[in-house]
């Protein structure tokens, strides 16, 4: 039996950074695996995405897994500087 969206999902990340797949934070916490993949095998084109584990990860239609790191602004935030 092949692996799911989700279990791949974790695999690849434990694999990019080089740690045990336990050592990842639980999916569940950002989406639960069983809808993501019930959706991911109902779809018949798109993507689904969402941040997990510091990566921006994209799963398409059929099944292709794309890890990014999450792109940071370089504009200056309010907090910083609210007054100006």
């Amino acid at each position: 039996m092949s692996e799911s969206p989700s279990e791949r999902i974790i695999d690849t990340i434990a694999a990019k950074r080089d740690i045990d797949a336990i050592e990842l934070p639980l999916l569940y916490d950002v989406i639960d695996p069983d809808s993501l993949n019930r959706l991911i095998g109902s779809m018949d084109d798109g993507a689904v995405s969402f941040t997990y584990a510091g990566y921006e990860i994209v799963v398409t239609s059929d099944g292709a897994i794309t890890l990014a790191e999450p792109t940071v602004s370089n504009s200056p935030s309010c907090e910083a500087n609210c007054d100006d």
